[in-house]
């Protein structure tokens, strides 16, 4: 079926989504409204997702599951959402790829601050700084945050470290973030020439993003010493991309178990609005899907050799 989109916002109007009474958060939804998440899914994938034959394989199981009417029992938004989530998962084994359903409205939903007081409140990732036995510097960094609203908490940690010996930077808890974090971060282990460090490649536009070290960074630097880098199972995305490029640059050691397997980028919540002049005003699906890749890793986990350390 053909389903009418605006230009912004991919709004599908009162054809595509017949709410009755339900509790706040969740919706009866038909079967024209479920066709029209898939179709506007399948647009997505086809436009730009990061690996095409993964995509390629999620959209025949997204269409077999419509022919063979499985989908027809989720009659709700939420759980249509989570089962497109499975079968989604499944398909590309990514688990950045996922379907929320979201009753805020637009105006809600722009309102300004919650994530930034939120990063505030975890000090943008950074946990603790520790001063460990042989004076190695020990920091706990949990995510990669926004870089213009971290900038200058990243630069107080990372300076921190330039007087101990060695560093150990411990990313077991880290399931990524922003990339021009990442690189930010590297910046204090090089010295101030620029390094090329890692790419995002945006397929749908066929466009390549380099992503250098900082020539000037605030405090200072630690070019000397020894870096090993922790991970594990929870180390994912941003975080693998961080530890993968600094093991290439012959920058650091990873120490630890193999990692998550998701070091590839993603554009974030891709919103599809379900239009209905009715008690939710507005609804939303929020397609959070990989739209494109690191030029160094697609989704493969980074393997490395435990260590007595």
């Amino acid at each position: 079926m053909r389903c009418p989109t605006s230009p912004l916002s991919l709004a599908f109007f009162a054809t595509c989504l017949a709410i009755q009474e339900q509790p706040p958060g969740d919706v009866d939804i038909d079967d024209a409204a479920r066709s029209c998440v898939i179709e506007n899914i399948i647009s997505k994938i086809q436009a730009g997702y990061v690996i095409p034959e993964s995509g390629q394989a999620a959209i025949r199981n997204l269409r077999s599951a419509q022919i063979s009417h499985r989908y027809d029992g989720f009659g709700t938004a939420k759980e249509f959402a989570e089962k497109l989530t499975v079968d989604l998962r499944s398909a590309t084994n990514d688990k950045h790829i996922a379907v929320f359903f979201d009753p805020e409205s637009t105006e809600s939903a722009k309102l300004p601050g919650p994530q930034t007081i939120s990063r505030e409140h975890f000090n943008f990732g950074f946990a603790k700084v520790e001063h460990l036995r042989g004076n190695i510097g020990y920091i706990d960094l949990r995510s990669f945050a926004n870089l213009d609203e971290g900038r200058e908490t990243a630069s107080t940690y990372m300076s921190a470290l330039a007087n101990f010996d060695a560093i150990i930077i411990d990313l077991r808890q880290n399931g990524g973030g922003n990339t021009p974090m990442v690189a930010y971060v590297a910046s204090y282990f090089f010295g101030p020439k620029p390094v090329h460090f890692t790419d995002m490649y945006w397929r749908d536009q066929n466009q390549t993003v380099e992503l250098w070290t900082e020539e000037n960074v605030s405090g200072h630097r630690s070019v000397s010493q020894d870096v090993y880098i922790l991970v594990g199972p929870s180390t994912f995305s941003a975080a693998e991309d961080f530890s993968y490029s600094l093991k290439q640059l012959k920058r650091a050691t990873l120490v630890g178990e193999r990692t998550g397997g998701g070091a590839h980028m993603g554009r974030g919540l891709q919103r599809l609005s379900l239009w209905k002049r009715h008690s939710f005003k507005h609804t939303y699906w929020r397609f959070a899907d990989s739209l494109s890749e690191s030029a160094i890793l697609t989704g493969r986990a980074i393997s490395v050799v435990p260590s007595k350390m």
